[in-house]
């Protein structure tokens, strides 16, 4: 039989699932219910029957454009995308690139060490890793053209158009620097030692085909990790 893995924390993580959380409490606890609550609490006021019986049933909650946005293209944190949303936008990009024949370069960030962080550290110090990385990498991108999806808690893709792969190249090694540079982890008192590896593929070198490109790029960003990590690495080429 499968091993029982927990709960999925990626899924408790999302802000959404804090929305309805709250939605539900606003529900159970309204103003009405709480005075209503206090009234049955007095003397001899319970015999007397239904104290709720005069609270009309609340509506159901509505989500605003922004909350079904975020549930439907966003995964952490608004800007990163799932990896649903984000092969569609990558599959559209690739389709524009080739009928204009424009580059386009992804890049596999792989987190370094991750594995070890929630055993040693706890839970509270992986979720850091995670929001940090992906707060990090949402300010090294171009926000109105490079994209940022989240394949798994320690993979992150970069969709960079009209990027070739030596740009990518440039970028990947910009990032890892000022990541050394500039991110210090910390987690009571103690340094959560991270890096950063990159793995590129790009069109038209490495194909046209979205899932292949992904695939491609995370085992360059594996090559690089068995190899002690904080680098970058091409795929081979077809």
């Amino acid at each position: 039989m499968p091993q029982d893995r927990g709960p999925d924390r990626t899924f408790i993580r999302d802000g959404a699932f804090h929305r309805a959380i709250a939605n539900v409490r606003n529900q159970v606890w309204t103003e009405t219910k709480m005075s209503a609550l206090s009234k049955a609490n007095e003397p001899g006021v319970r015999e007397q029957g239904d104290v709720f019986a005069h609270v009309k049933p609340e509506e159901d909650p509505v989500f605003s454009d922004e909350d079904i946005e975020s549930i439907a293209f966003y995964d952490g944190l608004e800007g990163c995308y799932n990896l649903r949303y984000l092969v569609r936008k990558l599959v559209h990009e690739l389709k524009r690139s080739k009928r204009y024949n424009r580059p386009t370069a992804l890049v596999m960030v792989g987190i370094d060490g991750f594995d070890r962080i929630e055993p040693e550290y706890g839970e509270l110090a992986a979720d850091k890793v995670v929001f940090t990385v992906i707060e990090f990498l949402l300010g090294v991108v171009r926000s109105d053209i490079d994209m940022v999806g989240r394949l798994s808690d320690d993979r992150y893709i970069l969709v960079l158009p009209e990027t070739p792969g030596k740009g990518a190249a440039i970028m990947a090694e910009r990032t890892r620097l000022l990541f050394n540079n500039t991110i210090e982890l910390k987690h009571n008192w103690h340094r959560l030692p991270i890096t950063l590896s990159f793995g590129i593929t790009y069109f038209p070198g490495h194909g046209e085909d979205s899932k292949e490109l992904i695939a491609r790029a995370d085992l360059a960003c594996e090559f690089v990790q068995s190899r002690g990590g904080d680098g970058f690495a091409f795929a081979p080429e077809q």
